[in-house]
């Protein structure tokens, strides 16, 4: 007797668990009839270019100015915005590589990026480096084939999940 009441109680948890999610929906869910807007910026290569040279190109303060402006602009029009950066922000000009790049991963934080693939270029240097900068980075830093010799455990995350208006996004 005491037996089948385990079971019965054991079985109705199970059922009531699984029935649990069906009662609501998420208060953010996609619909299929509405139309979204999702903007993705997309910056790479950039090489320590944190400050403009002096044939006024490139910046990381101009690059701020424009990404703030683009998102103003598309939030403006019920839109979303998704910053990515296909890496390589290593190796470029002396005023980064003598810092690690500190000042260009803090950029890139304040400037709001959501997340950056690894570039070649981020093993240029040991990878204490690359972890230090990671620390600086407030987005994670994906590469999905990096793993530790001794543990064979990822050094990196594979992938990030982002929801932009109840839209569902994966970056690999």
């Amino acid at each position: 007797m005491n037996q089948r009441l385990i079971i019965k109680t054991a079985l109705s948890a199970a059922i009531l668990a699984s029935l649990a999610g069906c009662a609501s929906q998420p208060a953010h869910e996609w619909n299929a009839d509405t139309t979204y807007k999702l903007t993705v910026l997309h910056t790479n290569d950039h090489h320590g270019r944190f400050w403009q040279n002096k044939h006024g190109e490139y910046g990381m303060a101009a690059r701020k100015t424009l990404i703030d402006d683009l998102r103003d602009e598309i939030q403006a029009e019920g839109g979303s915005v998704l910053l990515l950066s296909g890496g390589d922000i290593n190796t470029g000009v002396p005023e980064s590589d003598l810092q690690d790049a500190e000042p260009d991963f803090k950029g890139m934080s304040k400037i709001g990026y959501d997340a950056m693939a690894l570039g070649n270029h981020e093993f240029d240097n040991p990878l204490d480096v690359l972890f230090k900068q990671q620390d600086w980075a407030n987005f994670p830093m994906l590469s999905a084939n990096i793993y530790d010799k001794k543990t064979g455990k990822r050094l990196f995350q594979p992938y990030a999940m982002f929801n932009k208006q109840g839209i569902k996004i994966a970056v690999i």
